[in-house]
């Protein structure tokens, strides 16, 4: 069975869903503010990463190497920004904040690194 790029995050997406909402309504009242927090940020990150690929669809090449990676770092500086805002100022448990964020954050890597190799292959080829 060959799954797209975009069938396949959708349904990892999906699964990180249910996974965190599992895990959320198992965890101790006092950790699930923290951890839905995390994971609205790392969702974030994840929503930031659509936005940039939906417009570098229509990027030539040029444009496309010379624009990704600053984007990609501009994306980060926004969301370690509000990740840390959030420690600072909120009062919740940081321990499952962090942790659901770091979570939520190394799944979206993986899901762009996954398309942004389709998206090299395809400009290449």
């Amino acid at each position: 069975m060959n799954l797209s790029a975009q069938t396949l995050s959708r349904n990892i997406f999906a699964g990180l869903v249910l996974f965190f909402l599992l895990v959320g309504v198992l965890l101790p009242a006092d950790l699930q503010v923290g951890w839905g927090m995390g994971y609205l940020v790392g969702l974030l990150a994840i929503v930031l990463h659509f936005v940039m690929s939906f417009f570098s669809k229509k990027w030539s090449d040029e444009h496309f190497f010379l624009l990704y990676t600053p984007a990609m770092i501009v994306r980060l500086i926004i969301v370690l920004a509000i990740f840390i805002g959030l420690l600072i100022w909120e009062k919740f448990d940081q321990f499952s904040f962090t942790v659901s964020f770091l979570i939520s954050y190394i799944c979206h890597s993986v899901i762009n690194i996954i398309l942004l190799n389709k998206e090299l292959t395809d400009r290449s080829g």
